[in-house]
């Protein structure tokens, strides 16, 4: 997650064959499935597409069949319209995996400089200053609900590997709890209940 150009989807991409997950990035969901980004919001305007976005992320959380590295859309965590709709986004992530944001440098500045120039050569139009500032701002609020943070200058595959040492024990974990989950339901009891008296009994150790 994080704002545009500190390497997300790129990052993605080097990850999750490493966890032996998926990975699905959100901007091209949302364009596969709806239209080009920047077309639907001219003509319906941002709040529909914050609306329909999110209704994209809980689409791929419904489908996925396996664990997922999912590459958020820069705005994913942000409230400039419907602010309902963002909070429920940021309560979803935070409850659902782990975090991760990306970031050329930890110097905002300096981050905030080399994002804008990226965006500025992509050929969407952006302008490098608009851009910078949009870094600064958004920057902060990410940083809030990211569990890691992780320089995403160099190597693709070097910044994947350093990710990988820091979230896999966590994986794993998370990983155990799924089968877990499945076993307990698999015999018809509740695995909420399991797990909190699972928690009980390691207390009373």
């Amino acid at each position: 997650m994080g704002p545009g150009g500190v390497g997300k989807t790129t990052t993605a991409k080097y990850l999750a064959p490493r966890l032996g997950y998926d990975c699905i990035d959100l901007d091209d969901y949302f364009c596969e499935r709806i239209e080009n980004i920047r077309v639907f919001i001219a003509n319906y305007g941002y709040r529909e597409y914050v609306i329909a976005n999110a209704r994209c992320f809980h689409e791929i959380i419904r489908d996925c069949q396996r664990d997922t590295v999912i590459s958020l859309s820069s705005g994913f965590l942000i409230i400039e319209e419907a602010a309902e709709v963002v909070e429920a986004n940021r309560e979803a992530v935070q409850r659902l995996g782990t975090t991760v944001l990306p970031t050329p440098s930890h110097d905002t500045q300096k981050a905030a400089n080399i994002v804008a120039k990226r965006q500025a050569k992509r050929g969407l139009g952006l302008n490098e200053q608009q851009e910078h500032q949009k870094f600064l701002t958004r920057m902060p609020v990410y940083e809030r609900f990211a569990q890691h943070v992780e320089i995403s200058s160099g190597d693709p595959a070097d910044i994947a590997d350093r990710i990988m040492r820091k979230i896999a024990p966590q994986s794993t974990v998370d990983g155990i709890r799924t089968g877990l989950k499945q076993i307990v339901e698999g015999q018809g009891r509740d695995a909420e209940g399991f797990f909190n008296e699972l928690a009980v009994s390691k207390l009373n150790i």
